[in-house]
């Protein structure tokens, strides 16, 4: 194999380009204390259980006490995954991990009796809710209240909450199997030299090399690597499957689907508008395969050229200057937001953007209650990173705006639709791609580089995310009408859905593309992936809105403000986009559409 620089040990990484996790625990001895004094408290969350129908008085009291808690366990789960990310040698992290997720069951168990509670008291509950000290949980008591018939007894309640931490070592399983045991060979380019093949957000590294022998090779040893254990990956995600379909059973909902919907109030439609409005659309993507087959140059386009750069020098960005370019996009939303992104990124260190050995592939922001929110990303200077940064920043920020304005159970993402905060983070791309379409507008090739850009992430969240989100359809329904599964059929579902989506115009490798369903980890998290698709359409629409009547944007930061105060398609209307109708979702495809055009414009 080549020659390939080492990366730097964790320890050897300038304090600047980490983040300040000092800021969370001073060190593992103060994550230690803390953890006790949790747990100490533990019981006198427990002395709440039979007290909270005695007035609005117990129950503020309770509300306080318990996210006080929460917001302490969080800081807690926060620190082990941040310190895990980034050093994938922390044995301390390792340790530190089963720790919290013993206790995170232990605390869902214990506490599991105050929803029962509370809907107990039925319109009671609603009367409190006009004191002075209950006002602001309206909406949180309506939604529990709505939610009466999916939840069980205390006991039932505590058992499921103690089940979380078994069920959860599910996903757990894949992702050792795919991110730490799971090997690749290495790939062969043009001239004899063999490159790394590594795990990374999908697509795998060299992938995106201009030499197209190097990247057929790196993505078939990637894609052969995952068929090897096909039926391993089968076995663990049917075990997910079959878990998702008895929590949504054992809560009274008619399928998996409606029971990740209908907690936000999200019509079942909500989905398959989507869905159907992306079928409906797919000759877009096939003319897209089109356009860059003749770009590319080759005969026939295949599934490894999708990620083929189309510009032989792409420009190379710094942090600083991402950070001033993500700035300078986002200034229609006003000094103050632009001040605390940039104090962020530039002093208060939310972002780890270093290149170590041992951290983790890909990128994700990580909230925290009482502090500010910290981002874990690799940057490599490339317009990719920088698009990364700017979609993480997103979330931060969403994050952030509702933590100074909401109380903990508004600010929990898990509270929150997943919708909408992919919404939050694919606005902030959209405002920088059209800010720097415009001020690079005489530079073809940085607008080649930057629509190669865009393609790409509507490419993962356009195109991916929706042929996943069939794929989860058809794999849900057959097990939840008893039908059978196992690697084949989920590889021949796979199969075919990626064999519409590509048509005519890409000579597809059916058995590699196959397996793309264990390629992704985001389906251990039952119907996330569509939401992906339902974010990019209204971020979209929200960017060429504001971007067009700068006021808007006073609605736009209205939405990142609430939270989850206030239901997924009513915090939509906030900013004028019905996301229960297709014209959306039909809109992004008209804006996919349009960078096709200017593609083949500039490309000529």
């Amino acid at each position: 194999m080549e020659n390939q620089p080492q990366l730097p040990p964790r320890k050897d990484i300038p304090k600047e380009s980490t983040w300040s996790s000092e800021a969370l625990f001073a060190s593992w001895g103060a994550w230690q204390a803390e953890l006790e004094l949790v747990q100490r408290a533990l019981p006198d969350l427990a002395a709440f259980a039979g007290k909270l129908k005695t007035g609005p008085e117990v129950v503020a009291r309770w509300l306080d006490a318990y996210q006080d808690q929460m917001g302490r366990l969080f800081r807690l789960t926060t620190y082990v995954r941040m310190s895990g990310a980034v050093d994938a040698s922390d044995n301390e992290a390792k340790a530190a991990s089963g720790q919290i997720g013993g206790f995170t069951g232990e605390f869902r168990a214990t506490t599991a009796f105050a929803e029962p509670e509370l809907q107990s008291l039925g319109d009671n509950l609603l009367q409190w809710a006009q004191t002075p000290e209950l006002k602001v949980y309206r909406h949180y008591f309506e939604n529990l209240l709505r939610q009466k018939k999916h939840t069980r007894s205390s006991e039932v309640e505590s058992l499921l909450g103690m089940l979380e931490d078994t069920l959860g070592n599910i996903s757990t399983t894949a992702t050792e199997l795919t991110n730490t045991d799971m090997k690749f060979p290495p790939s062969l380019d043009s001239q004899g030299q063999l490159h790394p093949v590594a795990q990374a957000t999908v697509p795998p590294t060299g992938i995106q090399s201009n030499d197209r022998l190097q990247r057929r090779n790196a993505w078939e040893n990637y894609c052969d690597a995952h068929l090897a254990v096909k039926n391993t990956l089968a076995s663990n995600y049917i075990t997910q499957v079959k878990a998702s379909v008895f929590k949504a059973r054992a809560r009274g909902y008619t399928s998996v689907l409606e029971s990740r919907l209908e907690p936000f109030n999200l019509p079942l439609e909500v989905f398959y508008n989507l869905i159907d409005t992306f079928r409906a659309n797919l000759a877009i993507w096939h003319r897209y395969w089109e356009v860059k087959r003749k770009i590319l140059g080759v005969d026939s386009i295949h599934p490894y050229d999708i990620w083929a750069p189309i510009v032989k020098t792409p420009p190379q960005v710094s942090f600083h200057e991402a950070v001033d370019w993500i700035s300078r996009a986002l200034e229609p939303l006003g000094s103050e937001y632009v001040t605390i992104l940039r104090r962020g990124c530039l002093e208060e260190r939310w972002v780890d953007y270093a290149q170590n050995a041992g951290k983790r592939q890909g990128a994700f922001s990580n909230r925290s209650f009482g502090n500010h929110p910290y981002i874990c990303t690799t940057y490599n200077k490339s317009l990719m990173s920088m698009s990364v940064l700017a979609h993480e920043l997103g979330h931060s920020m969403h994050t952030y705006l509702a933590a100074q304005r909401q109380p903990g159970v508004y600010r929990d993402y898990n509270m929150m639709s997943s919708s909408v905060a992919e919404t939050a983070s694919n606005f902030h791309q959209a405002m920088t791609r059209a800010y720097l379409m415009q001020a690079k507008a005489d530079d073809t090739d940085f607008q080649l580089a930057l629509i190669d850009e865009a393609m790409f992430n509507f490419h993962r969240y356009f195109f991916q995310m929706p042929t996943l989100a069939r794929f989860e359809l058809e794999v849900f329904t057959r097990a939840e009408s008893g039908k059978p599964l196992n690697a084949n059929i989920m590889n021949s579902i796979m199969s075919d859905l990626y064999a519409e989506g590509y048509g005519d115009t890409m000579v597809d490798d059916p058995e590699r593309t196959s397996i793309t369903w264990a390629e992704f980890g985001h389906l251990y998290m039952p119907f996330y992936t569509f939401q992906y698709a339902v974010g990019i359409s209204a971020a979209h629409a929200l960017a060429e809105e504001v971007r067009k009547n700068p006021q808007t944007a006073q609605n736009y930061l209205q939405f990142l403000s609430a939270g989850a105060s206030e239901y997924p398609l009513d915090l939509y209307k906030l900013t004028g986009v019905d996301m229960s109708a297709p014209q959306p979702v039909e809109k992004a495809f008209a804006t996919l559409n349009n960078l096709i055009n200017r593609l083949d414009e500039l490309a000529g």
